[in-house]
């Protein structure tokens, strides 16, 4: 894994490093690239529309990261209650997001998120 001298590339980069798995790897991509598509970023490929977002939350700060996270779980939780996903599909777009910010040092309130979803998810756990 090569790892690139600026910023934005460095976010995308370490969030590659961060999964062993490549089972894991493709489906936190394509998870995440939902995430950015919900939110309108521009970009033809996942890692462009991450660096989109990585300058957006720079620009915007950790608010609008915030804001939109939860925009794109309440209308996860609508999929969950509508029975077109389940809980744990959830659960799952909060990991792929959560570790990208992490990568990407957003300080975004986690808990503020996960305790709004947690009561549409069976099976979640806090951590």
């Amino acid at each position: 894994m090569e790892f690139n001298n600026n910023q934005e590339s460095d976010t995308w980069s370490l969030y590659l490093y961060s999964m062993k798995s490549p089972v894991t790897r493709q489906k936190y991509q394509k998870r995440l690239e939902k995430f950015f598509d919900f939110i309108g970023l521009e970009g033809a490929t996942v890692e462009e529309k991450s660096k989109v977002f990585v300058n957006m939350g720079r620009r915007e700060g950790d608010t609008w990261i915030f804001n939109n996270v939860l925009r794109f779980m309440q209308y996860q939780l609508d999929r969950a209650n509508r029975k077109e996903i389940t809980g744990s599909t959830i659960r799952n777009y909060v990991k792929s997001i959560k570790l990208f910010c992490e990568m990407a040092d957003f300080t975004i309130a986690w808990k503020k998120i996960t305790r709004g979803v947690s009561n549409g998810m069976t099976g979640y756990r806090k951590r």
